[in-house]
C-alpha cells in the first residue's frame, strides 16, 4: 500500500519555469523556494514589494513566467505589487499568499494560498498558469526568433553551405 505523502505530484511546473517570490519572512521564502525547485522551477527572490518592482524591471528578457507574492509586506504591499503587474506585465501570471483574510475583494482574479499550506497546493495553483502563459507567449516568441533570424540572413547575405565534391 502506498503512501500519500511521499506518492509522486501529478502535476510539475514547466521545466525552468522562472518565478519571482515576493515574501518579508526570509524563512516562508526559503521554503517557498524550496517546494519550487523541488518542482524544476529556477526562482528569483524579492523580500518586498519594492525588490519585486526592481526584479520586474530588470527582467527585460522577459524571463520571469510567474509571480508568488506575499500580500502583507512592508515597502510595498502584495496587494500594490499585483496593481503594477496588472498595468506593465498583464499576462504575467500571480499567486497570492496570505495568512490573513483581509484585502482579498480586490484580488477577484488572482488565486490565493492561505498559509500554511502544502507544496501541492502551490504546485497545484501555480503550474496550469505558468503552462497556459507559456502556450500563449510561444507563438509570438517562435515568430519573433523567424524574424530575426532572417534579419541576420539578409545582413549577413546569407548563403547555403555547398561541400565540394572535388
Amino acid at each position: 500500500m502506498s503512501n500519500p505523502w511521499t506518492a509522486p505530484l501529478d502535476f510539475r511546473l514547466p521545466d525552468g519555469a522562472t518565478v519571482l517570490v515576493v515574501e518579508d519572512d526570509a524563512n516562508v521564502r526559503r521554503a517557498l523556494r524550496r517546494m519550487l525547485e523541488l518542482n524544476g522551477a529556477v526562482v528569483v527572490e524579492a523580500g518586498d514589494g519594492g525588490q519585486a518592482i526592481d526584479a520586474i524591471e530588470g527582467d527585460r528578457e522577459g524571463r520571469l513566467e510567474a509571480v508568488v507574492t506575499d500580500l502583507r509586506m512592508p515597502v510595498v504591499s502584495g496587494s500594490e505589487l499585483i496593481a503594477v503587474l496588472r498595468e506593465c506585465r498583464p499576462d504575467l501570471p500571480v499567486v497570492a499568499v496570505s495568512a490573513v483574510d483581509e484585502l482579498l475583494d480586490a484580488l477577484h482574479d488572482v488565486p490565493v494560498l492561505h498559509k500554511p499550506f502544502t507544496e501541492e497546493q502551490l504546485v497545484g495553483t501555480l503550474a496550469p498558469l505558468v503552462a497556459k502563459a507559456r502556450a500563449k507567449r510561444t507563438p509570438a516568441v517562435v515568430g519573433a526568433l523567424r524574424a530575426a533570424l532572417e534579419r541576420l540572413r539578409q545582413q549577413a547575405g546569407y548563403f547555403q553551405f555547398r561541400p565540394s565534391l572535388e
